[in-house]
């Protein structure tokens, strides 16, 4: 059985006034493209993008009682809800995720009380959010006994709280936990999306994604204009993925090398462009990485249109 992945960062962020729907849309296709399976949005988020397809794989998160006809209004494949939410499960069209934060107490014992009180059959996915201060196969041990208890699929979201938050994450995968939730970028509270790919790729020996490289550099780059996630700076990034065209393949397996805007010596920089080199970035360096992340398939365009190419 494969873990799926949730990419939770698009929730509670501060989006930027001059980004357009197709710039947030981009960010979440780049962390598909990198390996998530879900991308969990809040209504902040869901306003800022195209209207759900239903192909887009969002989880829809509730925070407040009258947002359960929203989930029901659109092709959500899961509305999230916390557990002070948990009398709307019967109102929602779509399957139901229920998040539990476990906080000191026994997880078992806890999982046991909300079984009691609250009808799990009618939940798809089993959401427990927590530091998981355990060994790994103590946590091993626990997620087994918890898939015979119940069978309500399980979903791990380790805090970061005592930085032992991707271990915790690395062992809900290896234990078969039906699916793992990150935070792309920076997260002080979540385990880093990009962390757990990058360990499981390096130590593990499994790629999440054959175009992981180029997924993570894409969301990695947008990330810093759409809104307050933070992002590890530029330079580092290229260093430590040692990105280059040979390196990086698409999704259909095919080396990336053809450069369309090569040989086009005059031609306007689009606004993501000129963001980019203006960050604190040496001229020549910048320059550097904006070649080499559009041999990677970035796309340089906002608002939904592409940049003329020539002036």
């Amino acid at each position: 059985m494969r873990t799926a992945i949730i990419d939770r960062s698009l929730c509670g962020v501060t989006f930027k006034e001059v980004i357009g729907k197709t710039d947030v849309y981009m960010y979440a296709q780049s962390l598909i493209e990198a390996g998530a399976d879900y991308i969990e949005i809040d209504l902040q988020a869901l306003v800022r993008l195209p209207e759900p397809s239903g192909a887009e794989n969002y989880i829809f998160r509730l925070e407040n009682a009258d947002e359960y006809r929203i989930a029901n209004a659109l092709p959500f494949s899961y509305a999230l809800l916390p557990l002070r939410l948990s009398h709307l499960i019967d109102r929602l069209q779509v399957p139901v995720i229920l998040e539990i934060k476990t906080g000191d107490a026994d997880i078992l014992a806890l999982l046991k009380v909300v079984s009691e009180s609250i009808d799990l059959t009618n939940v798809a996915l089993l959401r427990l959010i927590g530091d998981f201060r355990k060994s790994p196969e103590e946590f091993k041990t626990i997620l087994n006994k918890l898939k015979m208890l119940y069978a309500v699929p399980l979903d791990i979201c380790p805090l970061n709280t005592t930085l032992g938050a991707l271990t915790a994450a690395i062992a809900a995968h290896e234990a078969g936990a039906d699916s793992v939730t990150f935070s792309f970028g920076n997260n002080s509270n979540f385990t880093s999306f990009e962390e757990f790919l990058i360990s499981m790729a390096t130590v593990h020996k499994n790629i999440i994604s054959r175009s992981y490289i180029s997924g993570i550099c894409k969301a990695a780059v947008i990330s810093s204009f759409i809104g307050d996630i933070e992002t590890q700076n530029l330079k580092m990034l290229m260093k430590r993925y040692r990105l280059s065209p040979q390196r990086v393949e698409v999704a259909d397996g095919s080396p990336i090398g053809f450069n369309p805007w090569r040989g086009i010596k005059h031609r306007r920089k689009s606004f993501m462009e000129r963001r980019l080199i203006g960050m604190e970035v040496e001229g020549e360096l910048s320059e550097e990485i904006i070649d080499k992340l559009k041999k990677c398939g970035i796309e340089f365009y906002s608002g939904g249109k592409k940049d003329d190419c020539l002036n």
